[in-house]
C-alpha cells in the first residue's frame, strides 16, 4: 500500500462516517423540536402500532395540581370491577365507555358558557368547542386542556380502529384511571 492508497482509504472511511455524523448532528440541532413532536409520534406497521399519546397525557396530568376532594362519591367497587371486566374482554370498549363519560362531563360543564348560536344543546356541542370554552372561561388551565385533548385523540383512535387488538388491558385501565381523575378535576373546577 502506497501513500495514495492510504490517503484514499482514510478519505473513504471519513465519507462512510458522513451519514451517521450528519444524522447525529441533525438530531442534536433539532432536539428541542423533536421533544415536542415525539409525543405526537404514531408508528403503524401491519398489526403493530405504537403511540406515545397516553404516556404524554399521564405526564401532563401529573403536573396538574391535585384537586381538593370533591363532594362527588367515588365509584363503587362494583363499578370499578365492571370496568375492569370490560377492559379484560375488550379494551377498546372500555376506552370508548370512559371516553363517552368524559365527553358528557366536558360538554355539560361547558354548556352554560356557550352561546346558543354555536350549539343549541349540549348534545350538538363539539368536544373541542367545549374544551375551548372551558379554557376561555379559565375553568381549566392549559395543562388540563392538553390532557383532555390527548384523551380525545386516544378515544378517537379507539373509535375508528378496525380491530380491537390495538389496545391492551393495561392501556385501557390506565386510560380509565386518567379519565376518572380528569372527570373529578373538571367537576370540581366547574
Amino acid at each position: 500500500m502506497d501513500v495514495y492508497q492510504f490517503i484514499a482509504a482514510i478519505f473513504q472511511s471519513l465519507v462512510s462516517l458522513a451519514w451517521p455524523a450528519a444524522l447525529v448532528a441533525c438530531v442534536w440541532l433539532f432536539r428541542e423540536k423533536l421533544e415536542i413532536m415525539f409525543p405526537l409520534l404514531q408508528i403503524k406497521y401491519k398489526n403493530f402500532d405504537v403511540s406515545f399519546r397516553l404516556d404524554q397525557a399521564e405526564k401532563e396530568a401529573a403536573r396538574i395540581a391535585p384537586p381538593v376532594p370533591s363532594q362527588d362519591p367515588e365509584p363503587t367497587p362494583e363499578e370499578k370491577s365492571r370496568f375492569e371486566k370490560v377492559a379484560e374482554h375488550s379494551p377498546k370498549a372500555a376506552i370508548l365507555e370512559k371516553r363517552t363519560e368524559l365527553e358528557q362531563v366536558v360538554r355539560a360543564t361547558a354548556q352554560p358558557y356557550i352561546s346558543t348560536s354555536i350549539a343549541k344543546s349540549w348534545k350538538t356541542l363539539s368536544w373541542t368547542t367545549a374544551i375551548r370554552a372551558l379554557r376561555e372561561q379559565h375553568i381549566i388551565d392549559e395543562k388540563t386542556s392538553a390532557v383532555l385533548d390527548d384523551l380525545r385523540v386516544i378515544g378517537n383512535r379507539a373509535a375508528h380502529s378496525q380491530d380491537g387488538s390495538e389496545f391492551s388491558k393495561e392501556e385501557a385501565l390506565r386510560f380509565g384511571k386518567l379519565t376518572d381523575n380528569i372527570i373529578g378535576l373538571v367537576r370540581l373546577l366547574s
